[in-house]
Protein backbone atom coordinates (compact mmCIF):
# COMPACT_ATOMS: atom_id res chain seq x y z
CA UNK A 1 0.00 0.00 0.00
CA UNK A 2 1.31 3.16 -1.16
CA UNK A 3 2.06 5.83 2.03
CA UNK A 4 -0.27 8.98 1.25
CA UNK A 5 1.47 12.17 1.04
CA UNK A 6 1.93 14.49 3.92
CA UNK A 7 0.97 18.30 3.09
CA UNK A 8 1.70 20.60 6.12
CA UNK A 9 -0.87 23.18 6.38
CA UNK A 10 0.00 26.47 7.80
CA UNK A 11 -1.27 29.37 5.46
CA UNK A 12 -5.26 30.72 5.15
CA UNK A 13 -4.33 29.22 0.98
CA UNK A 14 -3.08 26.12 1.96
CA UNK A 15 -6.72 25.77 4.48
CA UNK A 16 -8.98 26.65 1.37
CA UNK A 17 -6.62 23.97 -0.68
CA UNK A 18 -7.14 21.10 2.22
CA UNK A 19 -10.93 22.34 2.56
CA UNK A 20 -11.36 21.60 -1.45
CA UNK A 21 -9.92 18.14 -1.27
CA UNK A 22 -11.58 17.22 1.15
CA UNK A 23 -14.91 18.72 0.47
CA UNK A 24 -17.62 15.53 0.25
CA UNK A 25 -15.86 13.39 2.18
CA UNK A 26 -18.35 10.82 3.72
CA UNK A 27 -15.41 9.68 6.00
CA UNK A 28 -13.02 12.37 7.53
CA UNK A 29 -10.04 10.19 9.13
CA UNK A 30 -8.42 12.65 12.19
CA UNK A 31 -6.21 13.44 14.91
CA UNK A 32 -5.35 16.22 17.01
CA UNK A 33 -2.36 17.20 19.01
CA UNK A 34 -2.77 19.80 22.20
CA UNK A 35 -0.80 20.73 25.02
CA UNK A 36 -2.88 21.15 28.57
CA UNK A 37 -1.56 23.18 30.95
CA UNK A 38 -3.35 24.56 34.48
CA UNK A 39 -4.62 27.91 32.47
CA UNK A 40 -6.07 25.07 29.50
CA UNK A 41 -5.71 23.29 26.87
CA UNK A 42 -4.52 24.47 23.46
CA UNK A 43 -4.89 22.79 20.30
CA UNK A 44 -1.40 22.79 18.30
CA UNK A 45 -2.31 20.08 15.48
CA UNK A 46 -5.05 18.62 13.58
CA UNK A 47 -4.20 15.47 11.24
CA UNK A 48 -6.79 15.00 8.54
CA UNK A 49 -7.85 12.78 5.91
CA UNK A 50 -10.43 11.58 3.73
CA UNK A 51 -8.60 7.75 3.66
CA UNK A 52 -6.93 8.26 0.53
CA UNK A 53 -3.70 10.08 -0.76
CA UNK A 54 -2.88 13.18 1.42
CA UNK A 55 -2.81 13.74 5.08
CA UNK A 56 -3.30 17.25 6.17
CA UNK A 57 -1.43 18.50 8.94
CA UNK A 58 -2.75 22.04 9.98
CA UNK A 59 -0.58 23.98 12.09
CA UNK A 60 -3.28 25.39 13.99
CA UNK A 61 -0.75 27.65 16.04
CA UNK A 62 -0.19 29.26 12.35
CA UNK A 63 -3.34 29.48 10.72
CA UNK A 64 -5.53 31.70 11.89
CA UNK A 65 -8.84 29.27 13.02
CA UNK A 66 -10.20 26.99 10.58
CA UNK A 67 -12.92 28.71 9.13
CA UNK A 68 -12.07 27.35 5.53
CA UNK A 69 -12.44 23.63 6.86
CA UNK A 70 -15.27 23.95 9.15
CA UNK A 71 -17.88 23.31 6.61
CA UNK A 72 -16.07 19.86 5.98
CA UNK A 73 -15.90 18.87 9.52
CA UNK A 74 -19.35 20.39 10.67
CA UNK A 75 -21.25 18.01 7.17
CA UNK A 76 -23.64 16.23 9.14
CA UNK A 77 -23.36 13.80 6.80
CA UNK A 78 -19.79 12.48 7.28
CA UNK A 79 -17.60 10.58 10.14
CA UNK A 80 -15.37 11.23 12.07
CA UNK A 81 -13.44 7.93 12.55
CA UNK A 82 -10.77 8.87 15.28
CA UNK A 83 -9.04 6.56 18.09
CA UNK A 84 -10.09 7.54 21.72
CA UNK A 85 -10.92 10.46 20.68
CA UNK A 86 -13.20 11.97 23.57
CA UNK A 87 -10.35 15.37 24.00
CA UNK A 88 -9.90 15.56 20.62
CA UNK A 89 -13.68 15.86 20.03
CA UNK A 90 -14.51 18.14 23.13
CA UNK A 91 -11.64 20.66 21.22
CA UNK A 92 -12.58 20.41 17.67
CA UNK A 93 -16.33 21.05 19.19
CA UNK A 94 -14.99 24.16 21.25
CA UNK A 95 -12.48 25.36 18.07
CA UNK A 96 -15.53 24.96 15.24
CA UNK A 97 -18.35 26.44 17.92
CA UNK A 98 -20.14 22.88 16.99
CA UNK A 99 -22.68 21.63 19.64
CA UNK A 100 -22.13 18.42 18.35
CA UNK A 101 -20.29 16.74 15.69
CA UNK A 102 -21.10 14.14 12.88
CA UNK A 103 -21.97 10.45 13.35
CA UNK A 104 -18.63 9.56 15.45
CA UNK A 105 -16.56 5.99 14.95
CA UNK A 106 -14.36 5.31 17.73
CA UNK A 107 -11.88 2.73 16.55
CA UNK A 108 -11.14 2.29 20.94
CA UNK A 109 -14.81 1.58 21.47
CA UNK A 110 -16.12 -0.42 18.11
CA UNK A 111 -13.13 -3.13 19.76
CA UNK A 112 -14.65 -2.89 22.82
CA UNK A 113 -17.99 -3.86 21.32
CA UNK A 114 -16.21 -7.02 19.85
CA UNK A 115 -14.72 -8.41 22.78
CA UNK A 116 -13.32 -7.87 26.73
CA UNK A 117 -11.16 -5.35 25.87
CA UNK A 118 -11.57 -1.84 26.75
CA UNK A 119 -9.65 1.37 26.54
CA UNK A 120 -6.98 -0.39 24.12
CA UNK A 121 -4.26 1.63 22.75
CA UNK A 122 -3.81 2.62 18.93
CA UNK A 123 -0.49 1.06 18.63
CA UNK A 124 -2.35 -2.24 20.00
CA UNK A 125 -4.97 -1.68 17.91
CA UNK A 126 -3.10 -1.89 14.77
CA UNK A 127 -0.68 -5.09 15.82
CA UNK A 128 -3.51 -6.86 16.58
CA UNK A 129 -5.96 -6.08 13.51
CA UNK A 130 -2.81 -5.11 10.72
CA UNK A 131 0.42 -6.66 12.30
CA UNK A 132 1.83 -3.09 12.29
CA UNK A 133 4.37 -2.57 15.38
CA UNK A 134 4.86 1.32 15.85
CA UNK A 135 7.04 3.46 18.44
CA UNK A 136 6.73 5.62 21.30
CA UNK A 137 9.12 8.05 20.39
CA UNK A 138 7.30 11.34 19.80
CA UNK A 139 4.37 10.49 22.20
CA UNK A 140 5.95 12.83 24.79
CA UNK A 141 7.16 15.53 22.51
CA UNK A 142 6.60 19.24 22.76
CA UNK A 143 4.01 20.38 20.35
CA UNK A 144 3.77 23.73 20.70
CA UNK A 145 8.01 23.88 19.10
CA UNK A 146 7.77 25.40 16.27
CA UNK A 147 9.46 24.50 13.44
CA UNK A 148 7.93 21.14 14.05
CA UNK A 149 10.90 18.26 13.03
CA UNK A 150 10.67 15.77 10.33
CA UNK A 151 10.15 12.81 12.42
CA UNK A 152 7.73 15.07 14.81
CA UNK A 153 5.39 15.38 11.36
CA UNK A 154 5.63 11.95 10.38
CA UNK A 155 4.89 10.70 13.47
CA UNK A 156 1.70 13.05 13.55
CA UNK A 157 0.68 11.55 10.36
CA UNK A 158 1.50 7.71 11.04
CA UNK A 159 -1.53 8.76 13.79
CA UNK A 160 -3.95 8.71 11.21
CA UNK A 161 -2.27 6.74 8.32
CA UNK A 162 -3.73 3.37 9.36
CA UNK A 163 -7.44 4.63 10.49
CA UNK A 164 -8.93 3.60 6.88
CA UNK A 165 -8.12 0.29 7.56
CA UNK A 166 -9.21 -0.22 11.39
CA UNK A 167 -12.41 1.43 10.23
CA UNK A 168 -13.06 -1.18 7.16
CA UNK A 169 -11.82 -4.03 9.42
CA UNK A 170 -13.81 -3.34 12.56
CA UNK A 171 -17.08 -2.26 10.57
CA UNK A 172 -16.93 -5.44 8.62
CA UNK A 173 -17.21 -7.30 12.26
CA UNK A 174 -19.53 -5.06 13.68
CA UNK A 175 -22.02 -5.63 10.88
CA UNK A 176 -21.75 -9.17 11.37
CA UNK A 177 -23.09 -8.48 14.71
CA UNK A 178 -25.58 -5.91 14.11
CA UNK A 179 -23.98 -3.52 16.32
CA UNK A 180 -22.95 -0.88 13.49
CA UNK A 181 -25.07 1.44 14.44
CA UNK A 182 -24.17 1.60 18.28
CA UNK A 183 -20.66 2.61 18.07
CA UNK A 184 -22.06 6.30 16.96
CA UNK A 185 -23.97 6.36 20.18
CA UNK A 186 -21.49 4.80 22.76
CA UNK A 187 -18.45 7.08 20.75
CA UNK A 188 -20.68 10.03 21.88
CA UNK A 189 -21.10 8.89 25.15
CA UNK A 190 -17.47 8.73 25.88
CA UNK A 191 -17.46 12.05 24.47
CA UNK A 192 -20.52 13.84 27.29
CA UNK A 193 -21.34 10.61 29.85
CA UNK A 194 -24.69 10.95 30.71
CA UNK A 195 -24.48 12.54 34.94
CA UNK A 196 -25.80 9.73 36.98
CA UNK A 197 -29.20 11.46 37.89
CA UNK A 198 -29.27 12.97 41.56
CA UNK A 199 -31.53 11.23 43.83
CA UNK A 200 -33.45 13.24 46.20
CA UNK A 201 -32.52 13.35 49.82
CA UNK A 202 -34.60 11.11 51.62
CA UNK A 203 -35.07 9.84 55.73
CA UNK A 204 -32.93 7.11 54.34
CA UNK A 205 -30.27 8.64 53.26
CA UNK A 206 -28.65 9.80 56.40
CA UNK A 207 -27.60 6.67 57.95
CA UNK A 208 -27.32 8.03 61.81
CA UNK A 209 -30.72 9.91 61.41
CA UNK A 210 -32.36 6.97 63.82
CA UNK A 211 -30.28 8.86 66.58
CA UNK A 212 -32.02 12.00 66.30
CA UNK A 213 -35.25 12.64 68.75
CA UNK A 214 -38.58 14.42 67.66
CA UNK A 215 -37.64 17.98 67.40
CA UNK A 216 -34.22 16.91 65.26
CA UNK A 217 -35.95 14.69 62.91
CA UNK A 218 -38.55 17.09 62.45
CA UNK A 219 -36.04 19.48 61.52
CA UNK A 220 -33.60 17.11 59.36
CA UNK A 221 -37.33 16.51 57.26
CA UNK A 222 -37.91 20.48 56.71
CA UNK A 223 -34.14 20.45 55.49
CA UNK A 224 -35.04 17.29 52.88
CA UNK A 225 -37.89 19.77 51.72
CA UNK A 226 -34.88 22.18 51.82
CA UNK A 227 -32.42 20.90 49.55
CA UNK A 228 -35.08 18.52 46.97
CA UNK A 229 -36.78 21.75 46.27
CA UNK A 230 -33.30 23.54 45.14
CA UNK A 231 -32.07 23.77 41.47
CA UNK A 232 -28.59 21.31 40.44
CA UNK A 233 -26.28 24.48 41.00
CA UNK A 234 -28.29 25.55 44.27
CA UNK A 235 -27.73 21.68 45.43
CA UNK A 236 -23.71 22.14 44.35
CA UNK A 237 -23.25 25.41 46.71
CA UNK A 238 -25.15 23.70 49.29
CA UNK A 239 -23.42 22.14 52.47
CA UNK A 240 -23.09 18.48 52.36
CA UNK A 241 -26.34 15.69 53.02
CA UNK A 242 -23.90 15.30 56.53
CA UNK A 243 -23.61 18.63 57.53
CA UNK A 244 -27.02 18.55 56.81
CA UNK A 245 -27.52 16.24 59.38
CA UNK A 246 -25.72 18.04 62.13
CA UNK A 247 -27.25 21.20 61.59
CA UNK A 248 -30.82 18.52 62.13
CA UNK A 249 -29.14 17.56 65.41
CA UNK A 250 -27.81 21.14 66.67
CA UNK A 251 -30.74 22.67 65.73
CA UNK A 252 -28.86 26.23 65.92
CA UNK A 253 -31.28 28.82 67.15
CA UNK A 254 -29.52 31.91 65.62
CA UNK A 255 -26.68 32.56 62.97
CA UNK A 256 -24.03 32.46 65.08
CA UNK A 257 -25.18 29.12 66.07
CA UNK A 258 -25.11 28.27 62.45
CA UNK A 259 -22.02 29.37 61.75
CA UNK A 260 -20.16 27.35 64.21
CA UNK A 261 -21.04 24.38 62.50
CA UNK A 262 -18.40 22.82 60.31
CA UNK A 263 -19.35 22.52 56.62
CA UNK A 264 -21.15 25.55 56.52
CA UNK A 265 -20.03 28.28 54.89
CA UNK A 266 -19.89 32.23 55.72
CA UNK A 267 -21.83 32.83 52.40
CA UNK A 268 -24.73 29.99 52.95
CA UNK A 269 -25.20 31.30 56.51
CA UNK A 270 -25.41 34.99 54.62
CA UNK A 271 -27.71 33.57 51.70
CA UNK A 272 -29.81 30.93 53.87
CA UNK A 273 -29.64 31.10 56.94
CA UNK A 274 -31.86 33.62 58.61
CA UNK A 275 -34.81 31.17 56.23
CA UNK A 276 -33.22 28.02 57.88
CA UNK A 277 -32.97 28.68 61.03
CA UNK A 278 -36.43 30.17 61.16
CA UNK A 279 -37.71 27.14 59.28
CA UNK A 280 -35.95 24.81 61.85
CA UNK A 281 -37.50 26.15 64.62
CA UNK A 282 -40.80 26.17 63.60
CA UNK A 283 -40.34 22.65 62.36
CA UNK A 284 -38.42 21.35 65.90
CA UNK A 285 -41.47 23.61 68.08
CA UNK A 286 -44.82 21.65 66.40
CA UNK A 287 -43.06 17.99 66.64
CA UNK A 288 -45.03 16.06 68.90
CA UNK A 289 -42.89 13.42 70.87
CA UNK A 290 -46.26 11.21 70.61
CA UNK A 291 -45.97 10.93 67.01
CA UNK A 292 -42.38 10.70 66.83
CA UNK A 293 -41.77 7.24 64.66
CA UNK A 294 -38.25 5.60 66.14
CA UNK A 295 -35.92 5.02 63.45
CA UNK A 296 -34.00 1.36 63.22
CA UNK A 297 -30.38 1.81 62.61
CA UNK A 298 -30.08 0.34 59.48
CA UNK A 299 -27.52 -2.89 58.96
CA UNK A 300 -24.12 -1.43 57.66
CA UNK A 301 -23.89 -5.34 55.79
CA UNK A 302 -26.50 -7.81 54.74
CA UNK A 303 -26.49 -11.27 52.89
CA UNK A 304 -28.70 -10.20 50.93
CA UNK A 305 -26.87 -7.44 49.83
CA UNK A 306 -23.68 -9.41 49.59
CA UNK A 307 -25.74 -12.32 47.83
CA UNK A 308 -26.99 -9.35 45.17
CA UNK A 309 -23.84 -8.21 44.88
CA UNK A 310 -22.14 -11.43 43.64
CA UNK A 311 -25.55 -12.28 41.26
CA UNK A 312 -24.87 -9.05 39.49
CA UNK A 313 -21.11 -9.49 39.22
CA UNK A 314 -21.30 -12.97 37.65
CA UNK A 315 -24.26 -11.19 35.92
CA UNK A 316 -22.05 -8.39 34.21
CA UNK A 317 -19.14 -11.44 33.37
CA UNK A 318 -21.76 -13.80 31.83
CA UNK A 319 -23.69 -11.42 29.53
CA UNK A 320 -20.83 -9.75 28.40
CA UNK A 321 -18.64 -12.58 27.62
CA UNK A 322 -21.93 -14.31 25.61
CA UNK A 323 -21.94 -10.75 23.74
CA UNK A 324 -18.27 -10.38 23.45
CA UNK A 325 -18.43 -7.06 24.61
CA UNK A 326 -16.25 -5.48 26.82
CA UNK A 327 -17.77 -5.36 30.68
CA UNK A 328 -15.58 -1.67 31.23
CA UNK A 329 -17.53 0.02 28.58
CA UNK A 330 -21.12 -1.25 28.57
CA UNK A 331 -21.86 -2.21 32.31
CA UNK A 332 -19.46 0.37 34.13
CA UNK A 333 -20.27 0.88 37.88
CA UNK A 334 -22.87 4.36 36.92
CA UNK A 335 -24.82 1.50 34.73
CA UNK A 336 -24.88 -0.83 37.66
CA UNK A 337 -25.44 1.32 40.76
CA UNK A 338 -29.30 1.68 39.69
CA UNK A 339 -29.57 -1.55 38.59
CA UNK A 340 -28.69 -2.73 42.02
CA UNK A 341 -30.99 -0.60 43.89
CA UNK A 342 -33.71 -1.23 41.72
CA UNK A 343 -33.84 -5.18 42.77
CA UNK A 344 -33.00 -4.45 46.23
CA UNK A 345 -36.01 -2.21 46.53
CA UNK A 346 -38.53 -4.45 44.19
CA UNK A 347 -36.58 -7.44 43.69
CA UNK A 348 -38.19 -7.03 39.96
CA UNK A 349 -35.56 -7.87 36.87
CA UNK A 350 -38.24 -6.23 34.78
CA UNK A 351 -37.85 -2.94 36.88
CA UNK A 352 -34.11 -3.32 36.62
CA UNK A 353 -33.77 -4.23 33.11
CA UNK A 354 -35.54 -0.56 32.45
CA UNK A 355 -32.78 0.74 33.93
CA UNK A 356 -30.56 -0.10 30.72
CA UNK A 357 -30.72 2.95 28.45
CA UNK A 358 -30.48 3.75 25.26
CA UNK A 359 -27.75 1.39 23.02
CA UNK A 360 -27.42 -0.44 25.94
CA UNK A 361 -30.91 -1.28 26.28
CA UNK A 362 -30.93 -2.78 22.43
CA UNK A 363 -27.49 -4.65 22.96
CA UNK A 364 -27.89 -5.80 26.89
CA UNK A 365 -31.74 -6.03 27.51
CA UNK A 366 -32.79 -9.52 26.21
CA UNK A 367 -29.52 -11.20 27.29
CA UNK A 368 -29.95 -9.53 31.24
CA UNK A 369 -33.36 -11.23 31.38
CA UNK A 370 -32.24 -14.59 30.14
CA UNK A 371 -29.28 -14.55 32.64
CA UNK A 372 -32.15 -13.56 35.24
CA UNK A 373 -34.54 -16.28 34.13
CA UNK A 374 -32.17 -19.22 34.07
CA UNK A 375 -30.23 -17.54 37.53
CA UNK A 376 -33.15 -16.22 39.75
CA UNK A 377 -32.07 -13.90 42.21
CA UNK A 378 -30.70 -14.99 45.50
CA UNK A 379 -32.77 -15.41 48.63
CA UNK A 380 -33.16 -12.49 49.97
Amino acid sequence: MTKPRVELIQSEAGLHEAARELSGASRLYLDTEFESTRAGTTLCLLQLSRGDHTTFLIDTLRVDGLRPVSEVLANPQAEWVLHAGQQDVVLLMSSLALEKPPRLFDTQVAWALLGPESSVSLSYLQYRLLGIRSGKAHQADDWKRRPLPASQIAYAAADIEHLPALRSMLGERLDGRARTELVSQASWETVRPEPEPAAPLALESFRNAWQLEAPNQAALHALIGWYNALSPGQQRRAPEPKTLLSIAGRLPRGLDDLSRIKGVSRSFVQEHGAHLVHALSRAADRANADDHVVIEPPAYATFEEIRLDAWLTLARAEICAELCVAPELVLPGRVLRPIKAALLAHRDVQRAAAQLQGWREVLLKEAFLKFANERPLPAG
